[in-house]
């Protein structure tokens, strides 16, 4: 796994803003922010150069908070939409049902075109992906949207599997996937190295599964015993190496060839410049990189699939 660092002009840091919607994330312990709160932890990634803010439909108050606290600003908004199509919906259907999404969308977000707009439940593709792709496209000669995008769900083989031929599109500029120290299948499906031969920009969400790295051992919920000796392991390493976790989760993704913006969310101001500074943090040792790699070469695909994890 190299760490040859692409130089583009996407920002290392994409605000992820699920948190100020949703009471988010296994390592929460305060839930979700209230508005004043949510204004400052934007006014401290704004003013911190962040321009960038990752969001969807589907986050409660998210986009309404955004939309408010945004107004009369020019941030790059990334923005998904869920759609639920009737089995054997048209064209048409489709489109209208798009276009519905995404103009509530510019409602909240008190836009008249989103930056990106990216699919946030990807299983419907297996059956209407021409249709999307279509409806996209269509969105994107009005102008609603900047760019259309998929934002990929689990990462498994069956899901790579009916997104492929749309992963390549020429539609789909953006492309948002999960990947961690602990998961690293878009690598080694080789996913990661075909987005970036196609010059998609790729932002990489999850790098602390949700918290579950920060965790200690005896943390760690029974429903994820196997991610015990995994998170044990990844303190040895932290230990032997002298560079701390959440270095570590940051810096072996954000090296790798391909990957343009990790998305992070914050809950309080002072998670934001911690996480400004980690995107800004040195390289990780060659040896440390490779000792990643063979370490986690095979975790358990649950372990690192959030959304089939037991609340």
């Amino acid at each position: 796994m190299g760490e040859t660092k692409r130089v583009t002009g996407q920002p290392k840091l994409t605000l992820g803003t699920v948190q100020l919607g949703l009471p988010y994330g296994i390592h929460n312990r305060d839930g979700m922010p209230s508005e004043e709160r949510s204004f400052g932890i934007l006014r401290e990634a704004w003013e911190g150069g962040v321009v960038c803010y990752d969001t969807a439909a589907a986050y409660g108050q998210s986009e309404d908070v955004l939309g408010r606290f945004f107004e009369g600003k020019r941030p790059t908004i990334v923005t998904k939409i869920h759609l639920n199509p009737e089995p054997g919906a048209s064209g048409e259907q489709i489109g209208r049902e798009m276009r519905s999404c995404i103009e509530q969308s510019l409602s909240r977000l008190r836009m008249n075109s989103i930056p990106v707009v990216m699919l946030h439940n990807t299983r419907i593709m297996e059956h209407f992906g021409d249709q999307v792709t279509a409806a996209f496209q269509t969105m994107l000669s009005e102008g609603l949207i900047g760019r259309a995008g998929i934002s990929v769900a689990t990462n498994t083989e069956e899901e790579y599997r009916y997104l492929s031929v749309y992963l390549d599109h020429p539609a789909y500029e953006a492309i948002q996937l999960p990947m961690s120290v602990l998961d690293h299948r878009p690598v080694v499906n080789g996913c990661l190295g075909r987005l970036a031969g196609a010059g998609k920009t790729v932002y990489v969400r999850s790098v602390f599964l949700q918290g579950l790295l920060y965790m200690k051992e005896d943390e760690v919920p029974d429903h994820l015993h196997e991610a015990k000796s995994l998170v044990r392991s990844l303190q040895d390493l932290s230990e032997k190496y002298g560079v701390s976790i959440a270095q570590i989760a940051v810096s072996y993704i954000r090296d790798l060839e391909g990957v343009d913006s990790l998305v992070i969310g914050a809950e309080t101001e002072d998670q934001v410049r911690a996480n400004l500074e980690l995107v800004e943090g040195p390289a990780l040792p060659g040896r440390l990189r490779e000792e990643i790699a063979e370490r986690f070469r095979s975790v358990p695909e649950y372990v690192v699939t959030p959304p089939v994890w037991r609340k």
